[in-house]
């Protein structure tokens, strides 16, 4: 059992970027339309797009892989806003917790955009953004009980720097919407050296690609006339590593409850994939709550691959509370 906790510990390190070859350095989340400000600065939660609720405060937990005991798990506070008077300005920022084995990153972050609106008949508007923040980066290397006696002997880290990151977000009306967006702007390496500052692991933070795309499509199903189809999409690319993307389809039912289908794909040498469902609830004037909403969704996670499959699934839960401010 030591020695398959010592394998997963380095497998986490090397998933991570605990090398010098750049890797998905950053969070990963199973519902990605609701984290899009994490994603991207310039984006516009569903929330005003669909609702014209101009305050969102939320949270999120994710835990992934629950066959291995040191998994990665994601923990978000986030919150965003669109002042009435200033209703051009986007405004918002977040709190992000990351684990991965011996290696986790904490984050304090905000966000400001700017939209430049187009036409008159029909709204639509294309928003430029900005983020900004500190991250706490650390590295547990020292509780690693590492076979080879060359890359023993490193000591734990704790490096505070800061952290940047640029957007696009276009949307049309309640129709459609997509965005670019660069994180973590500026590469950064973080050197862990051992006890006698002589050989050190280097992590090269690097620029990552993000793509987000989707569409709310109205339904009549089952006599609901609040009902509506919406497909999205994220596409993700870091340097010199696989090209991965997630494509989800979401019904709202009613003006009271959603289910969700969709899956995954990496493709490298040893291809990933894995499946996406969800479900999740709308708490609105359907519980007599008429300048606000609360949203609480559920996702879980099944990977199909052989090396994900060992590790376990994955599960993360989602809530925000909007409202007219």
């Amino acid at each position: 059992m030591k020695a398959l906790l010592n394998i997963t510990s380095v497998f986490l390190l090397l998933v991570t970027g605990m090398t010098l070859l750049p890797a998905q350095q950053l969070p990963l989340f199973s519902v990605h339309r609701d984290q899009w400000k994490v994603l991207n600065p310039a984006a516009i939660s569903n929330n005003y797009l669909l609702n014209e609720m101009n305050l969102t405060v939320g949270a999120s937990y994710r835990r992934q892989w629950f066959g291995l005991e040191d998994g990665p798990n994601t923990q978000l506070i986030h919150f965003e806003y669109l002042p009435e008077a200033y209703d051009r300005i986007i405004t918002g920022g977040h709190i992000v917790r990351d684990q991965a084995g011996k290696i986790g990153q904490m984050g304090l972050y905000g966000n400001f955009a700017y939209r430049l609106e187009f036409g008159r008949r029909v709204e639509h508007a294309l928003a430029i953004g900005l983020g900004a923040g500190l991250v706490q980066y650390r590295a547990r290397i020292a509780d690693i009980a590492f076979e080879a006696p060359e890359v023993a002997g490193f000591d734990n880290s704790n490096v505070i720097f800061p952290d940047f990151s640029l957007g696009l977000f276009y949307y049309h009306s309640d129709q459609y919407y997509a965005g670019l967006s660069v994180p973590q702007l500026f590469g950064l390496k973080t050197i862990f050296r051992d006890s006698l500052n002589e050989r050190a692991f280097d992590i090269k933070r690097v620029q990552h690609i993000y793509a987000l795309a989707g569409a709310y499509i109205d339904v009549g199903w089952f006599g609901s006339n609040t009902s509506f189809i919406e497909p999205s999409f994220w596409l993700r690319y870091v340097p010199n590593s696989p090209l991965s993307a997630d494509l989800q389809l979401r019904y709202q039912i009613s003006d009271f409850f959603w289910l969700g289908l969709g899956g995954g794909i990496g493709l490298g040498q040893q291809p990933t994939s894995v499946i996406h469902t969800e479900f999740g609830f709308k708490l609105g004037e359907s519980v007599n709550i008429y300048n606000g909403q609360w949203k609480i969704g559920f996702a879980y996670d099944i990977p199909l691959s052989r090396y994900q499959t060992f590790f376990g699934n994955m599960l993360e839960i989602n809530a925000a509370y909007s409202w007219f401010r």
